[in-house]
């Protein structure tokens, strides 16, 4: 009977082994899955963060495409207001004439073309600014207050949705002292 306990001692021991060696086995695959898992989830990661970064680039991308529409979309009209200037211009010389049929005409054109963001300028008295005003000449002043002053608008200017569309033609006062 020894024999059989030496044996189930050396199985034991044989068996004490396998159960080292299978937990070592355990605790490497759990090693391993733990490395994959932490892998994983740094992948998971990036990627989310891609998506996020092409969501926010997708938005931004709509965003700019649609105000670029309606930049389009107001200023579609300007070829088209540009050609009723001299209309207006022509209204602008008869009323100055005293063509008085003439007047209700051009106040309700004056009005269409405000309903479509269309602005009348008179810049008479204004200081010249090269933005809005195109110098067709010089008045000579004596007074130092109209220097670079408009003293006379040939033509008005025209701005569309505060975009200058056409400038007023002017005629700006240049201050000169009077020398006997």
């Amino acid at each position: 009977m020894a024999e059989v306990n030496d044996d189930i001692q050396i199985d034991t021991e044989a068996d004490l082994d396998d159960s080292v060696v299978a937990e070592e086995h355990q605790g490497d695959a759990v090693k391993k899955l733990r490395e994959k898992l932490k892998l994983a989830e740094e992948k998971a990661k990036e990627y989310l963060d891609q998506l996020q970064r092409a969501k926010a680039d997708f938005v931004n991308m709509r965003k700019r495409d649609e105000d670029a529409k309606q930049e389009f979309v107001k200023f579609a009209k300007s070829d088209v207001l540009s050609e009723l200037m001299p209309i207006l211009d022509s209204f602008n010389l008869a009323m100055s004439h005293g063509e008085k049929g003439v007047e209700p005409i051009y106040k309700q054109f004056i009005q269409i073309l405000k309903q479509h963001e269309l602005e009348e300028v008179n810049p008479l008295h204004e200081m010249f600014d090269p933005k809005h005003h195109e110098a067709i000449g010089f008045v000579p002043t004596e007074n130092s207050e109209e220097d670079n002053q408009i003293l006379e608008v040939l033509s008005k200017g025209y701005i569309l949705s505060g975009k200058t569309l056409r400038p007023a033609k002017v005629r700006i006062g240049e201050y000169k002292i009077n020398r006997y």
